[in-house]
């Protein structure tokens, strides 16, 4: 039966790709229905098994940059690097990366999953490692409340078979519980990053937050500029060149070099700085583009007010002639923009340019309006909201930074570079 699966899945995709579709999704529904049994009879070849990261933010960052890690230490890695997180996404990803007589060719296998996606993919195979990032307000109307969230979490951590990797400074991931057997990774940030890393509960009173760390972590974020990081590994300072920007990009790395000790104990040093050095931000996620104008644009996905407030700070660490902000309310994003709200924008309150666009372009200037933002343009709608931006940008002459929402980002980068992310229309989960 598996080679039968394969052999239909694998002509799904060929004649997806005839039609300029990348087939990130619909054969692995197919196959899915099928063989229910398809996907962990294939992963249960992988001798370092799989590993499950989730959470609410940096879910796509942290395992771009694991999958790297591992890579750099010569392991062969399977990872669904479209972000396509549904069972069927993850199933399509086998399907395509699966020799004919149904062998992976891999050594381990790393997946993003969100939350509730996470729990059902955990029915099926059990991993081997899971990563919890962070618990935080994320599209209510889709997910519910915060608690549900942890619960959810709570499962897929149960389900580890070996290990788990748990954020020390979030107060709800530091209380999920792995089986008596399996080993605890802890990471975390150093007291003096408090005011840097809030968690949902703490946006409201950041100034009197009290550092929480649950245990020793095995890995430590001690600081961080807009090009190097600094952490503590095992009692061990080190220090890297890093090209990622921002604090949430920092604490991305240091999950993923948890993850790292995790599975390979001994890693090359040398070779691990000289990936580094090398890494690119993941689609929409601190990617800079080239614009007409010759000027370049920063792409920053936000979805939620955690997400929104870290992303902010990258303000402080480079400066741009022209911030965008494209707000949209589809399904992907969420409908319900209440959100917004919740975010500090105070900071904006002096920039020069500040241009905002998407559906809910009207409702984000009438938000940065109750923090004293001025200078302000409300454009609307995406296609000519890009011609703006690129004309705003080449009058500025300098860089400029898009803060957007899921489906606001796709649809400009669709505009600049095409549909390279390589996700279809019917695969909408983030």
């Amino acid at each position: 039966m598996q080679l039968i699966s394969i052999a239909i899945g694998k002509f799904i995709f060929r004649l997806l790709r005839l039609f300029g579709r990348t087939g990130s999704a619909l054969p692995g529904l197919v196959i899915e229905k099928l063989n229910p049994h398809f996907l962990p009879t294939l992963l249960r070849q992988l001798p370092y098994g799989v590993i499950v990261v989730s959470g609410t933010n940096g879910k796509t960052t942290t395992t771009k940059i694991s999958t790297a890690l591992l890579e750099s230490q010569g392991l062969r890695v399977l990872t669904n690097r479209t972000g396509s997180n549904f069972v069927r996404g993850i199933i399509s990803v086998v399907i395509d990366k699966a020799r004919w007589n149904s062998e992976l060719p891999y050594d381990i296998a790393i997946f993003e999953q969100d939350e509730a996606h996470a729990v059902r993919f955990a029915h099926q195979v059990k991993p081997r490692g899971v990563v919890i990032l962070n618990v935080m307000r994320d599209q209510m109307d889709r997910f519910g409340e915060i608690d549900t969230t942890r619960q959810m979490l709570q499962q897929l951590v149960s389900a580890a078979t070996d290990w788990v990797t748990l954020n020390a400074n979030d107060e709800r991931v530091s209380h999920l519980q792995a089986a008596p057997n399996v080993k605890t990774y802890w990471y975390a940030h150093s007291k003096e990053l408090q005011p840097d890393f809030l968690t949902d509960d703490q946006l409201y009173h950041a100034e009197s937050v009290a550092y929480h760390l649950a245990a020793q972590p095995t890995v430590l974020l001690t600081g961080y500029t807009d090009c190097d990081v600094s952490l503590t590994i095992r009692g061990k300072k080190r220090h890297y060149e890093y090209a990622l920007q921002g604090g949430h990009n920092a604490l991305n790395l240091t999950a993923a070099m948890t993850l790292l000790c995790a599975v390979v104990p001994k890693y090359n040093e040398t070779k691990l700085k000289a990936t580094l050095r090398e890494l690119q931000p993941a689609f929409g996620r601190g990617e800079i583009i080239t614009l007409p104008s010759g000027g370049s644009l920063t792409l920053q996905l936000v979805k939620n007010p955690g997400g929104f407030t870290q992303a902010l700070r990258m303000l402080e660490l480079k400066t741009y002639s022209v911030i965008g902000i494209a707000i949209n309310d589809d399904y992907p994003d969420g409908r319900d923009v209440s959100w917004l709200w919740d975010v500090d924008f105070s900071n904006l309150s002096s920039q020069p340019s500040i241009l905002c666009g998407g559906t809910r372009a009207a409702d984000m200037a009438n938000r940065l309006k109750y923090d004293d933002c001025k200078n302000m343009a409300v454009e609307g709608a995406i296609p000519e909201y890009a011609t703006i931006l690129d004309a705003t940008v080449a009058q500025a002459k300098g860089e400029a930074i898009l803060f957007c929402t899921y489906t606001a980002m796709r649809k400009l980068r669709a505009l600049y570079l095409g549909n390279r992310s390589g996700l279809d229309e019917e695969d909408v989960d983030i």
